[in-house]
């Protein structure tokens, strides 16, 4: 870890020495280790790089493309549908779907690799062991697919997957991986009396692991598997649960002017947690909560007009506010970072993420093209065209 943050401090420093505009009014970058010359730097970035075998990847979309860089280069470019979520980057190269005609079609770096029937956008994908799984959504819920290799495995004809494909916490979306096995969920939807209630289903493989009748829950917020253990989150009238199974874990009483958003599941220190936002109408402000290990962390924006976010992931506590799409406050660890705040934006979910306990963001500046490499040690621009969708390293 040690040597792989100091291979995105060597980055930072090849890109500030190539861009003519310190970003920052006291500076251009902000670093705890210092840096070299430029062509010292460029001579010595393959060493740490070499140690760790990973790199800094960031994908975006420019025109009718998407594009993969890797430590700062453009490596791959491909035709790509202007959904975000129909591109990623894994492994090292760019993988792209496209609806074509009646089929979905799965691209390789703009290499075709794999065709198959139905239109589906892909709400979970997974390589192991070489094969590619893929979790595919129908559209108007119109039904659910789970494929190796192009192939049907399990498919439903009604239900819509439980899960997104831009998940910072699930790297592999709506998929649930593990040592126990490869887990997903949907919902049927039934109706009575012109009223609409849910099934869900937890599947392992192509079998079922557990059914959620429409009759015991709520209204279900968010359904994962992890080790093995079925959790859920859901509220019922104005109180929000968390349960293990059919095991009450967790229950918090709703304020009556409080509503929800992005709530989601989250593993983090070897257990499950919970994370939302709560609005309040009557005071006309947010706050953002992280609950774990019977703690409820909470983070409240003064400014009634902004929203605020709370993200915790191998160690690592990052919060946020924004306002109208701009970016107001960000810090990590309790330190709110040295930025020029209202200028910059989050383009995409996936802009920010933590992997290998590190901190990681691409920021588009609002006022220019220009983009921002970011993590808790430094910052860097990243000049290249087109509005970035993800940031990782692998």
């Amino acid at each position: 870890m040690q040597s792989y943050k100091k291979t995105l401090t060597i980055l930072a420093a090849v890109l500030i020495a190539a861009c003519q505009k310190p970003l920052f009014p006291g500076g251009p970058r902000y670093l705890r280790e210092p840096g070299g010359t430029a062509r010292g730097v460029r001579d010595s970035v393959k060493r740490p790089e070499e140690a760790t075998g990973k790199k800094l990847y960031i994908t975006a979309l420019s025109g009718s493309h998407a594009v993969l860089l890797a430590d700062g280069q453009e490596i791959s470019r491909a035709p790509a549908d202007p959904d975000p979520e129909r591109h990623r980057a894994r492994q090292g190269h760019l993988w792209t779907e496209r609806i074509e005609g009646k089929e979905t079609v799965i691209y390789r770096d703009g290499e075709e690799v794999l065709r198959f029937p139905g239109e589906e956008l892909l709400r979970g994908f997974l390589i192991k062991d070489g094969k590619v799984h893929t979790l595919g959504q129908r559209p108007g819920n119109a039904g659910i697919c789970y494929r190796v290799d192009g192939k049907e495995v399990f498919s439903a004809p009604a239900g819509r997957v439980i899960g997104s494909a831009t998940s910072r916490e699930w790297d592999d979306g709506a998929f649930c991986a593990d040592s126990i096995g490869l887990f997903y969920a949907y919902g049927i939807p039934f109706v009575h009396s012109g009223n609409t209630s849910w099934e869900y289903r937890v599947m392992k493989g192509p079998d079922t692991f557990q059914i959620i009748p429409d009759d015991v829950s709520g209204v279900i917020l968010d359904l994962r598997v992890y080790k093995g253990k079925v959790y859920r989150a859901e509220q019922r009238a104005k109180a929000l649960r968390l349960l293990c199974g059919d095991d009450i874990i967790w229950v918090r009483q709703l304020d009556q002017w409080e509503t929800l958003s992005d709530l989601a599941l989250v593993p983090d220190g070897g257990e499950m947690c919970l994370r939302g936002i709560s609005s309040y109408s009557r005071y006309n402000y947010s706050e953002a909560w992280f609950w774990e290990k019977g703690r409820l962390d909470r983070y409240t924006e003064t400014l009634r007009y902004a929203t605020p976010h709370l993200f915790k992931k191998d160690g690592q506590r990052v919060f946020w506010t924004e306002s109208s799409g701009r970016l107001l406050r960000l810090g990590v660890n309790g330190k709110i970072l040295p930025l020029d705040y209202g200028k910059f934006t989050f383009r995409h979910p996936l802009c920010l993420n933590v992997q290998d306990s590190t901190f990681l963001a691409i920021l588009t500046d609002t006022t220019s093209t220009s983009h921002l490499l970011l993590t808790d040690t430094l910052s860097a621009p990243i000049p290249f065209s087109g509005a970035p969708t993800s940031i990782r390293i692998e």
